[in-house]
């Protein structure tokens, strides 16, 4: 099976250019994705979460709750993936590789700055999300923020095109060298 990526170089650009689309659509593929981690008991944990901006090295940005689960996983086991479908295209696009959390500093503060202020309510919850309520409960809120990033350092990429024939193809980084793969669908 051929492909149409005849350097890693030629796929990353193929990348971006897909990502860069992102920018001027709101309801766009890429916007949203399935984050993936290990659970503190070892099991699969997977999440619908809002990809806020990707950088020059396919570093994806997460906004969360600091207490969320998802954030319990990564310190316990850093190692997660993103997972995006398109379904007019039929093109599946998996990033993985390991997650950095910042609670405070010059990133996370110029993040907050961005939060629209009736968004901001939502890290600022007495309660930790997730945590069991009665039906009855009102949600309370406190002045304290729990906001922080994650960041998805990209070490790899799988793409997969559903057609006739399909196509798979791994991209990853190995010694800071860009290798590319091609997978049977």
């Amino acid at each position: 099976m051929k492909n149409s990526f005849s350097h890693p170089d030629d796929f990353i650009a193929f990348i971006h250019s897909i990502f860069s689309l992102r920018n001027s659509n709101k309801n766009h593929w890429l916007k949203k994705g399935v984050l993936t981690t290990t659970s503190t008991i070892g099991i699969p944990s997977a999440r619908m979460v809002v990809v806020r901006g990707v950088n020059e090295k396919i570093h994806l940005e997460i906004h969360t709750d600091a207490r969320s689960n998802k954030v319990l996983d990564l310190q316990a086991n850093p190692n997660a993936e993103i997972l995006f479908y398109d379904p007019l295209t039929e093109i599946q696009l998996k990033c993985f590789g390991v997650v950095k959390i910042f609670r405070s500093g010059p990133l996370a503060d110029a993040a907050w700055e961005k939060v629209p202020e009736f968004s901001k309510k939502q890290y600022t919850t007495l309660l930790a999300p997730g945590t069991v309520i009665d039906n009855t409960a009102v949600v309370e809120y406190k002045s304290q923020r729990h906001f922080c990033i994650i960041t998805l350092e990209t070490q790899g990429i799988e793409y997969l095109k559903l057609g006739d024939p399909h196509q798979r193809i791994r991209w990853s980084l190995k010694d800071d060298e860009g290798i590319l793969e091609n997978l049977v669908p």
